[in-house]
């Protein structure tokens, strides 16, 4: 088997001097463009080799660390569970790619000596290393995360994923009725369709009007666009949540809604009215989902270096990339979100993390066990103490979470909620 060689293309003088190097020492490598076959499809190409190395070699830089095909190349490596390391060229800390490299070895090489590539290669060569458990090798250092204890307040699971849905739905009926001075805030995407779903399912139970008289924000929107635009989030909310509840009777009051806007102008400016209505109506509750990377209300993983700069965020404007854009809405007009800001989940009384699809578990892992970076934002969701993870057994159990309380039915799940947060 080859060791796949990433890097930055600016770096290529560096991959074919180390891979040279490599080669004198008995490892073959494998690497873009060099090794992809005439006539290949680059993507299925470097997903092969991935799949197949014995493990993977990151040349680390700036560039590498901003680099989305960098990044898709280390998540597949990770996916494969095959060893990373990564070879530092520039002294600068991984940001972008930190959520990857955090429990990894890595190897300074400053210096631009060979011999400081010895350690690295006696770890290569040997067979019996594996995945993540990385023995110390001369000249090798480890980045070892500091250990994180006391979050979340709590994790609550079932075997399912509707009953997952079905506890934080009654979470936010019950919040509504019970704090009408406190607002309650939608979350927009898959873990918003599950939810909604599961409104509907048990808002008889909340009879006559399930969502009290509580103003009710949704957290994201497309910047630019109307309510029934076709990637308009808050169109999403109305037509998968308000209006079938309204055609049985349910809805809530007009006045109630106060969903982001996608447009600004001069009678209508989304932001002034959503930092208002927060200051006047704190959040009760909030149920958020995190991508499966980490990015959580439109804040992107690797765009961001101080956690102060956007922990202490109020409803604004955030920049997409054309990772981000993609990973959002492959149709979205706009390179932009409005977004309340991560401060309002931070500072919510019952924030809840949503993790009812599986490919949620690395990041709720991450979000667990290892200290907040700007870098992956989802991680300073931590700041809110109070936060539970609502999910399932299996994602509990592939994300090691600890002190997981299982109920015996969803209304159950909400109550134990209830004692945690409110």
């Amino acid at each position: 088997m080859a060791v796949f060689i990433s890097y930055h293309s600016s770096k290529r003088p560096v991959v074919e001097h180390i891979a040279g190097y490599f080669q004198r020492r008995g490892i073959t490598t494998w690497w873009a463009p060099r090794d992809i076959p005439p006539g290949s499809k680059w993507d299925e190409a470097i997903s092969v080799a991935i799949r197949d190395a014995s493990a993977l070699v990151l040349l680390f830089c700036a560039g590498a660390d901003s680099s989305v095909h960098v990044k898709r190349e280390v998540s597949l490596a990770d996916r494969a569970k095959i060893p990373i390391y990564w070879v530092r060229l520039e002294q600068v800390e991984p940001n972008g790619l930190g959520y990857y490299l955090s429990p990894t070895q890595w190897v300074d090489w400053l210096d631009r000596r060979d011999g400081t590539l010895e350690g690295l290669v006696a770890d290569l060569l040997n067979p019996a290393v594996r995945g993540r458990e990385l023995e110390q090798s001369q000249g090798h250092q480890q980045v070892t995360p500091a250990k994180v204890t006391g979050w979340p307040a709590g994790v609550v699971a079932f075997d399912s994923e509707s009953q997952a849905a079905e506890t934080a739905a009654h979470t936010y009926f019950r919040a509504a009725n019970e704090m009408p001075h406190r607002s309650v805030i939608l979350p927009t995407g898959r873990a918003g369709t599950q939810l909604f779903g599961a409104m509907l399912r048990i808002a008889d139970e909340y009879q006559p009007l399930p969502f009290g008289s509580a103003p009710i924000l949704s957290d994201t929107e497309t910047f630019g666009v109307f309510d029934r635009h076709d990637s308009s989030r808050t169109r999403h909310v109305l037509e998968t949540l308000i209006e079938p509840l309204g055609d049985r009777g349910l809805g809530p009051a007009t006045r109630q809604l106060q969903l982001l806007s996608g447009q600004i102008n001069q009678n209508s400016d989304p932001l002034q009215s959503t930092r208002r209505m927060l200051r006047t109506y704190p959040p009760a509750v909030h149920g958020i989902s995190v991508s499966p990377d980490g990015e959580v209300l439109g804040y992107e993983v690797g765009a961001y270096t101080e956690p102060d700069d956007i922990a202490g965020d109020g409803c604004r404007i955030v920049e997409l990339s054309e990772h981000g854009r993609r990973y959002i809405d492959p149709n979205q007009p706009s390179r932009s979100v409005i977004t309340i800001g991560l401060a309002a989940a931070i500072e919510c009384s019952a924030l809840m993390i949503l993790a009812f699809d599986r490919s949620k578990s690395r990041i709720i892992h991450q979000m667990s066990h290892f200290p907040a970076t700007a870098g992956v934002p989802a991680t300073l969701l931590r700041r809110n103490a109070g936060a539970v993870i609502v999910t399932t057994r299996r994602i509990a159990e592939e994300a090691e979470l600890e002190h997981v309380h299982y109920p015996i039915s969803a209304k159950a799940g909400s109550e134990w909620i209830f004692s945690k947060c409110l």
